[in-house]
């Protein structure tokens, strides 16, 4: 596969693209296991914050 710019994984992980823009990361996403670790590692990241988040609001 040819090289991806992989900017747009953190905005895919978090939700913040377009439609276009997310399907798009998909089809990358599919063909890619790189690509799908590093989404994988944003999206444990952003559990972790989430998770830290509740409990100093408790």
């Amino acid at each position: 596969m040819g090289r991806y710019d992989r900017t747009d994984l953190g905005a895919y992980s978090l939700g913040l693209l377009e439609a276009a823009e997310a399907a798009r990361v998909e089809r990358h996403l599919a063909a890619c296991p790189d690509c799908r670790q590093e989404v994988r590692e944003f999206e444990a990241v952003r559990t972790m914050l989430d998770h830290l988040g509740k409990a100093e609001s408790t």
